[in-house]
């Protein structure tokens, strides 16, 4: 048993008896129960949270992650790594299996040092934006086999992808200039098709361009059909704010353009969107938007969750910074979850379902787009927890600028010790390998308040509400 105390049991006792109370619940005798209602404060400080915010580079290929490098990532507060793997050399032959072991190596370095991964597959990487025209791709026959030999890794690995980069094709991995014609309507679908079946069902694939996305799918499906795992098709812009095209990521006809950037943006509540700034030297009169106002705007208009920290910084980062709104950008991307306010009631028996009424605003660019657990945390006078899995919400459905309101109900266990019990509101990642590591938690943006005994367990990876329970 894990034995936590953030704030003295005489303090949640207190707490207790100035909680407002009305109606409703069950006692320890069938007698309606008090209920205990809570408010809790947001933060402004800047959180780093699982599959969301800035990402760097990883210091080497996918192949060959280390633990120093992971640790550094997450210290300094990267939950995202862009890991590429370079297959240059594997253009007309199998991936031999030491390649595969290393993947798995690489995993489990991620795996253990708190970061997920944001990963592409690339035969090619030229040194330069005007430097790509002669980049060697492999053939068709090929890359959907090294798709196949990649398979294992995606399904065995999920739990530390936090997103597929399409790669494969062209220069970069970035479906254009294809040497091998993959780009071209047929063989890119082909690929597309391999690739979505190569990655589990819980985690999506993003492509560079939105008119390839509009011609598989003319009409945007519901939610439900993203949370169900029947579309899992997001964009990467690898030239966000670049230039009026963000150099060809969309039509140079006006027309043209507006329908694909809606489109896009439509696409944005269903499918992660992320990608980097660039030179937008390779386009003559390019005008690249770098103000505040830009990123504010279209980071919230995309739904942005993640961006590359370490690319084209000069001119669109240090403006940022410069101007004042970097802190925004930083708590925006991707989602951001606040706990409003909460009711519970304040006693019953063991076995009884404890419904927690909860008011979660999301006030992030973007939704949580991976599955994510709900635990209701229950930790004794000695200290003691236990963690019930809570039923009646999936945090995917909480969509950015938005409250939502939901009901938790657990069922208390029949060896629950009675007495009084602290209440703790946890968001784990679901995955059996990362379920009890508290780095994979979302923390909420709340700030502490030793006063309403309300503060984040690091080692628990929950939030204190607050409040607690009479168990009989």
């Amino acid at each position: 048993m894990l034995c936590i105390r953030t704030f003295s049991f005489l303090a949640l006792l207190a707490t207790l008896f100035t909680t407002a109370a009305c109606g409703g619940g069950s006692g320890g005798d069938g007698a309606p129960s008090a209920t205990a209602s809570l408010s809790f404060t947001a933060t402004d400080a800047e959180i780093p949270n699982p599959e969301r915010g800035f990402y760097r580079w990883a210091w080497n290929d996918l192949a060959s992650l280390s633990v120093d490098d992971m640790k550094d990532a997450y210290t300094n507060g990267y939950r995202i790594v862009y890991a590429l793997l370079r297959l240059d050399a594997y253009r007309n032959s199998a991936i031999p299996d030491s390649l595969l072991a290393r993947l798995e190596s690489s995993a489990a370095q991620a795996r253990a040092n708190g970061v997920k991964l944001l990963v592409r597959v690339a035969y090619n990487y030229p040194g330069s934006e005007t430097d790509y025209l002669n980049a060697q791709d492999a053939s068709l026959t090929q890359t959907l086999a090294h798709i196949a030999q990649l398979k294992p890794f995606f399904q065995n690995n999920a739990d530390v992808i936090a997103f597929v980069q399409a790669g494969f094709i062209g220069a970069w991995g970035e479906w254009h200039t294809s040497s091998n014609g993959l780009a071209s309507t047929e063989n890119r679908t082909q690929i597309k098709d391999a690739l979505l079946d190569a990655v589990p069902s819980s985690r999506f694939v993003q492509f560079r361009y939105p008119p390839y996305l509009m011609a598989w799918t003319p009409s945007l499906p519901t939610l439900e059909a993203a949370l169900q795992g029947r579309y899992r098709m997001g964009v990467h812009n690898d030239c966000f704010l670049a230039s009026q095209t963000d150099l060809g990521t969309y039509s140079s006809d006006a027309t043209t353009r507006a329908s694909q950037q809606s489109y896009a943006a439509a696409l944005g509540l269903l499918a992660p969107f992320g990608g980097e700034t660039c030179n937008p030297a390779d386009e003559a009169g390019a005008q690249p938007r770098t103000r505040c106002a830009d990123i504010q705007a279209e980071g919230a208009k995309y739904a942005l969750s993640y961006l590359n920290d370490e690319y084209y910084r000069d001119l669109f980062h240090a403006n940022w910074i410069a101007n004042g709104c970097m802190a925004r950008v930083k708590r925006s991307m991707g989602y951001r979850i606040e706990l409003v306010s909460a009711s519970h009631p304040q006693s019953l028996n063991r076995g009884d379902r404890l419904d927690l009424s909860l008011t979660v605003r999301n006030s992030g660019w973007a939704r949580i787009f991976n599955p994510r657990a709900i635990e209701i945390l229950l930790r004794d006078g000695t200290g003691t927890v236990r963690r019930l899995a809570a039923g009646g919400a999936d945090p995917r459905r909480w969509l950015p600028g938005k409250d939502s309101q939901i009901t938790l109900s657990a069922t208390l266990p029949a060896d629950l010790p009675t007495g009084q019990h602290a209440l703790l509101l946890a968001l784990p990642d679901p995955a059996r390998r990362l379920a009890g590591d508290a780095r994979y938690a979302i923390r909420p943006a709340n700030a502490d308040d030793a006063a309403r005994g309300q503060a984040w367990s690091a080692e628990l990876g929950a939030f204190s509400l607050g409040s607690g329970l009479e168990v009989r």
